[in-house]
């Protein structure tokens, strides 16, 4: 069976199992399919959050007015990278220097966060990037406060899976650093099959890539709340 072929099974049995025949009309109740589990990430966007609580305990200074600000920035900025590595595409975005309206556009087309809380990021970040003068004690407070919103609801929000095993062991793996989808025959979970070699692979930039990643990251998650 040849990649394509491959990848059209693949995707007619996800739908299968969700209730879906090949033109995604709803056809039925859906089965059980998990998708792969992956490890816990370090979490550096809290880390920057709590210097910045840290630094709100003193803000009748200026400096650590100033530093909390700073900080609340870095929290936003390391917790926007992370959606966009959990989303699989931090690696395009550092390639091509992606500077962040284009990181926060690109979290808006996904969908993974409520639009409102990415107008009042949007504005933020604004006014932290381009207002240089001494933030009031009031501004540093409302800055914290988003800060700390997103950084929570982030941490919370549903990101869809790239990594999927049906129940006939038949997977599919997705390389986060390279971009890169890897087609197995097999569970590459089980510890017998880890080093099993990839039947096919299907890289960002080639053609059926975004495609098949639109169908794991957008149309499973409509196929789970019935949305389609």
């Amino acid at each position: 069976m040849d990649r394509d072929a491959f990848i059209a099974e693949f995707r007619s049995w996800l739908c299968s199992f969700y209730g879906y025949d090949d033109s995604l009309k709803y056809v039925g109740s859906a089965k059980s399919v998990q998708p792969k589990s992956r490890g816990k990430a370090p979490l550096q966007p809290r880390d920057f959050l709590k210097f910045a609580i840290d630094d709100s305990e003193g803000l009748d200074q200026k400096r650590n007015q100033v530093n909390c600000l700073g900080n609340c920035k870095r929290a936003i900025d390391a917790q926007v990278d992370r959606l966009i590595q959990r989303i699989g595409f931090l690696p395009l975005a550092r390639k091509q220097s992606w500077k962040i309206p284009k990181k926060l556009a690109f979290i808006s087309q996904s969908g993974v966060v409520a639009p409102r809380i990415l107008r009042r990021l949007t504005r933020l970040r604004n006014r932290l990037e381009h207002e240089f003068a001494p933030p009031s004690r009031r501004e540093v407070e409302d800055a914290l406060d988003v800060a700390a919103l997103f950084v929570s609801y982030a941490e919370l929000v549903r990101v869809p899976s790239l990594n999927w095993t049906l129940p006939d062991k038949r997977s599919v793996s997705y390389d986060y650093d390279q971009m890169v989808f890897y087609f197995f025959n097999r569970d590459t979970a089980d510890s017998q099959n880890s080093e099993a070699a990839p039947l096919f692979s299907l890289a960002h930039g080639e053609q059926g890539f975004q495609e098949f990643y639109n169908f794991l990251a957008k149309t499973i998650p409509l196929m789970e709340t019935k949305g389609i």
